[in-house]
Parts: C-alpha cells; structure tokens; sequence
C-alpha cells in the first residue's frame, strides 16, 4: 500500500471501476462489467495497479473482444461532456479504451509499453440525441491487455495529484467527533447516555504550490482549485490518502498566502467527509442462490465502521417472488417485502438511500416497518425465508 495524495471529480465508475469484484467467478467478466465479441477474460492478481485484481482480457481468435459497462440512465446527460481514464498493460498497441454515445464515440489506443500507464479517452460531448453512455475497455486480435483503476467525469479533469511537484501536501489532519445523546437526571449523579453518533468528520490538509515562476505558481495553484470545488455546490470530491482508501468531501474554506520571492504559495484546506469514514477504493459482491424457502449464509465485512448496503432479490430461479424476509441475526434487523417480483427482474432495496425499487419502480409502500439492514464488522450472518432466488449484497468496506 502506497500513499496517494489525489483528488477526483464525481466519479460514474466508483462502485466497479477497480476490478476488485468478480461475483460471477474468476473466469467471468468483473461485476458491473459485460463481456462484448466472445473476449478471453479472467481475473488477474499477478499484472494490477491498485487493491488487489485487475482484469486480463484477450481479443478472441477472430476479432476484436473486451469488456463494457453502460452507465445507467445515460440519455440523461446527453449534451454534456465526459472523460474516460484507464490504468492499462500491454506490448501491443492494438489494445484501446472507448466512450461510446449511442451516436459517436472517442477511442485512445494503449501505448504498448508493456507497463502501467494512466491512458485518458479525449473530452466527448455527448450528442443531444445520446441514447447512452457506454464504456469500452477493447482488446485486439490475439492480443492481452491488463485493465484497471477505470474512472469516468464529467468535464475535461481527471485526477488532480497532491505530489507532482508542483501541488504538495505536507499535512493531513482529519478528526473524529462523537456526539452523545446525554441528559441530566434530577437526583442522579452524572448524565443519561442514550445514544452516540458520529458527526461529519472535519479534515484538514496544508501544503505549498510551487512553480518556476509566478504565473506558474498561480497556474498550478488554479488546478488546485479546480480540483477542491465543483461549480455544483451539491457534488462532493473524492479525496485518496491511500492507493487502496478514499473518501468523499466538501470543501469548507482555503487560506492561502503567496511567499515573495520563493515563487510559492502556501495553502490550508477545511474538508468536510459528512460519512466519516474512509472507503475501499471499490464496491464488493456477496452473491447467494437461494435454493430453499428457509437458507442461511453468511458475509465477513472486514471494515471498522457499519456498511450500508444495496441488497437485490433476483428472481432468477425459475419463478416469481412471492414472500421475501431477510433477517440479519448479527445485527437483529429484519426486512421483509410485501409485493411480488416478477420472474428475471430485480427488488433492489439500498439501504444508504432508504429507497426499495421492484422492476425499477419505486415500491416503498410494500416495504412497511422493515431496517434497512447494515453490516457490522466481523461475521455477519443472515437467514432468508421465502421464495427462491438470488440474493447480491453490494457494500464498500468502510473505516473509521
């Protein structure tokens, strides 16, 4: 694990850009990924860029092949521009990374230099008629190319790095706040604890800009700028310690003076990670086929801090969901689903947003009094009872 001082606009590949997830096997395409034109694909822990996979992918003996991922409701943004940006290997330069609109698309080769090397597609704006936004990571006749550390923005910035010599950071200061739900009892020494939350976690980094010159200096220190704040007050940037851990923050304030003479500016920044906790750098899956009306399985979650995760009820096994409870025994939270899930399509309830969606259509209402069910550090163990089907748990792990 190294340190990675860097900072991302809004990421559309957060949840699967790191080809860390492989819930279909390691022979199969990564989660979130589809294979396109019969490619060989397999996951790769030997050639990686960061955590611990990437994704080996071998054109097909005929043809071009490789994977894809369509971002969801892309005709959405139509009009506005995106840019792509891979880690990738290979020692051919056949190999290319594609945004593809429904209606045009940008490729960028691979440079061939059978070495890890950050590959960015140009700036496409989307076409007003886009019907789409698909990622390519392609791979040419019989040649292998190793994917990994996919990110997709919007606009023309990617990331904007911390240690490149010209934007340093010599301090990094977060600070965990816990707040208690405390009262005075008359009579009673001391105070009624009833409940502790963690606030919005305060972090505060320091560092200089630097240049050969003044207008340099105050070039580089645009960037920095441009990377702290998003012209939409709502987005949050992502913020990486870690090659393996991020987290996504506000910008609070900047002080800055400019050091006469030194061709320097030095800088103090006030984010806010409203979570409070760090992230892996990719989305995990536990995928379960149910097989009995009643079937426990379990999930070890390995982060220090509770998850919120998305849970999908696939019914995928031959029938219609009819009856669905889901109880966490580790935590004693409990869901349970009043409606029916037409055969092949999905319930997909996210726990973070308190949303429950069946067949992508907003069924809050069949929810009732059910948790939203977390998970807690350790081993968690769940029991399902109910019609048969298949159960995704999608989590990032989290850290205080």
């Amino acid at each position: 694990m190294a340190r990675s001082f860097k900072i991302l606009p809004k990421n559309y590949l957060e949840d699967w850009g790191e080809m860390e997830a492989w819930a279909e096997g390691t022979g199969s395409a990564p989660t979130g990924w589809t294979r396109g034109t019969n490619p060989t694909v397999s996951r790769e822990s030997t050639n990686f860029k960061f955590g611990l996979y990437s994704a080996r992918v071998i054109g097909s003996s005929g043809a071009l092949g490789g994977i894809y991922r369509t971002i969801p409701n892309g005709d959405d943004y139509a009009g506005r521009t995106f840019r792509l940006g891979v880690w990738a290997k290979s020692s051919s330069t056949g190999p290319y990374i594609e945004i593809n609109d429904g209606v045009a698309n940008v490729t960028y080769h691979i440079d061939g230099t059978n070495a890890f090397v950050f590959h960015t597609t140009p700036s496409i704006k989307l076409d007003k008629n886009a019907t789409q936004i698909t990622v390519g990571l392609w791979a040419s006749l019989n040649s292998t190319c190793y994917y990994d550390g996919a990110v997709l923005c919007e606009g023309e910035d990617l990331f904007t790095d911390f240690a490149d010599g010209k934007i340093l950071i010599s301090d990094y200061g977060p600070r965990l706040d816990i707040r208690a739900d405390d009262y005075e009892v008359s009579q009673k020494e001391g105070s009624l604890v009833v409940d502790t939350h963690r606030t919005g976690r305060p972090i505060r980094i320091r560092g200089t800009v630097g240049g050969s010159d003044v207008n340099s200096t105050r070039t580089h220190f645009d960037n920095l700028m441009k990377g702290l704040m998003s012209w939409r007050t709502d987005e949050k940037r992502t913020l990486y310690l870690f090659d393996d851990r991020c987290q996504d923050v506000f910008c609070q304030g900047v002080d800055s003076d400019f050091v006469r003479g030194a061709n320097l500016m030095n800088y103090s920044v006030n984010l806010l990670n409203p979570d409070a906790s760090t992230r892996y750098i990719s989305k995990l899956r536990s995928r379960t086929v149910i097989s009995a009306t009643v079937q426990e399985f379990n999930l070890t979650y390995s982060g220090s801090s509770e998850s919120l995760p998305v849970i999908s009820f696939i019914a995928n096994q031959g029938s219609t969901i009819t009856t669905c409870q889901l109880e966490n025994m580790t935590t004693g939270e409990t869901l349970a689903y009043t409606g029916t899930v037409p055969t092949n399509v999905a319930l997909d309830i996210d726990s973070a947003l308190g949303t429950v969606f069946n067949s992508s259509v907003n069924r809050l209402s069949d929810y009732g009094s059910s948790d939203f069910i977390k998970l807690v550090r350790g081993t968690n163990y769940f029991r399902y009872s109910g019609t048969v089907c298949q159960i995704n748990i999608d989590y990032f792990e989290r850290y205080l």
